[in-house]
């Protein structure tokens, strides 16, 4: 009877390791975009929220954050990338979108006013936010992501078309361009983001 349980004791280790081993290499999957290691904390940076509330954007949050820099006059990069991210969180769960959110901080502050955003994001989602603020505010709070954006002599405005995670902590952990978004590459890392952000 001994053997018998000693027998039964190493098959319920190896199945716990082997679960323990599944369970690490799902999380530590390799995740498509490109990982900042250390992650960056980014601290509070006031902005106006597309309701026209003093908010923050960065540090501490209840969800997942996708944050993605550009202006509502924008002919191309941006309609294309919230269109994208609109994709991806459509295809999420009801209970999977209450743990992420989308942000639009725009590069063009003196045009992009609150009801400018709110009026923009609500043909992509009604549940996107946009950010805004002083010309200072949004250069400080495209720094804090390594987001550089420019004006050029006729007007107008140049910006990447990158899409940042920040953790539940407000730590930057990853960073999608582009390809990323239109390969399905971001829709199909954020369901393990969210359980692990």
């Amino acid at each position: 009877m001994k053997w018998f349980t000693a027998a039964l004791l190493t098959v319920a280790a190896v199945l716990g390791g082997l679960l323990i081993y599944r369970n690490e290499a799902q999380a530590s999957a390799v995740l498509h975009g490109t990982s900042l290691d250390p992650a960056k904390l980014v601290g509070a940076l006031p902005l106006t929220r597309d309701d026209g509330q003093a908010v923050n954007v960065g540090g501490p949050a209840a969800q997942v954050r996708l944050v993605f820099f550009g202006f509502t006059r924008c002919p191309d990069v941006c309609p294309l990338t919230l269109g994208l991210l609109a994709k991806t969180y459509n295809g999420l769960s009801a209970e999977q979108r209450k743990a992420v959110l989308v942000q639009l901080v725009s590069v063009d502050p003196q045009h992009d006013q609150p009801a400018v955003l709110r009026a923009y994001l609500n043909n992509f989602s009604a549940d996107f936010r946009g950010f805004t603020g002083t010309p200072e505010k949004a250069k400080a709070a495209a720094d804090a992501f390594y987001v550089l954006s420019t004006r050029a002599a006729d007007g107008t405005i140049l910006h990447g078309e990158q899409v940042a995670v920040l953790d539940r902590q407000g730590r930057f952990r990853r960073v999608y361009n582009g390809d990323s978004l239109r390969n399905g590459d971001l829709g199909a890392d954020l369901p393990g983001m969210m359980k692990t952000y």
